[in-house]
């Protein structure tokens, strides 16, 4: 029981399958502390704040990146387009034909203190971490955006719903945009 709520094996299936009707974007997160890296495919990532500028993620405590948390780490948020479909899938653990996880990524960001950049994607933010919260099986990062990087050419984004990867029906048609802003 957490919370008094008996959460049986059929209800965390059940709850995967219904989060997962919520389409996301695809990211590598990245970080660095005292000269070790770690990377993971995540898509549990969301804007948070923008005075200050914040973003939070939310890797799982059994993730290899969650063992180098702690106040003194940096980390990117990098945004995969379509063409990284293999990427996502080497961070995730796939097994893979790429012979190391350092052909992806170089230190691309002026901030000496920042981690590593994935190469080649749609968008990067680099974070210094805030603040850290326990979230059950998952470690809840704030972390505050201190460079980013946006890709000039137009790309695609990859998705993520129902359990797997989704690609743009059709780029030609034309996007439409919110009603209204909701950062205003």
């Amino acid at each position: 029981m957490t919370n008094g709520i008996n959460q049986d094996s059929t209800l965390i299936q059940d709850y995967r399958k219904t989060i997962g009707l919520f389409a996301t974007g695809v990211t590598v997160l990245i970080i660095e502390n005292k000269g070790e890296v770690r990377c993971m495919t995540a898509n549990a990532v969301s804007s948070l704040s923008l005075d200050p500028i914040q973003l939070l993620v939310c890797p799982s405590k059994k993730a290899a990146f969650s063992e180098l948390l702690d106040e003194s780490a940096h980390f990117s948020v990098n945004i995969l387009g379509i063409h990284q479909e293999d990427v996502s899938n080497y961070f995730a653990g796939a097994k893979m034909d790429i012979e190391q996880s350092q052909v992806h990524y170089e230190k691309l960001f002026s901030n000496t203190s920042s981690a590593p950049r994935l190469k080649d994607c749609l968008a990067s933010f680099s974070c210094k971490i805030a603040h850290q919260y326990d979230g059950g099986d998952h470690w809840i990062v704030v972390g505050e955006v201190e460079e980013l990087y946006k890709k000039e050419a137009s790309v695609e984004p990859l998705l993520f719903f129902g359990g797997k990867y989704h690609y743009p029906a059709n780029p030609e048609d034309e996007h439409i945009k919110p009603a209204a802003d909701p950062y205003q």
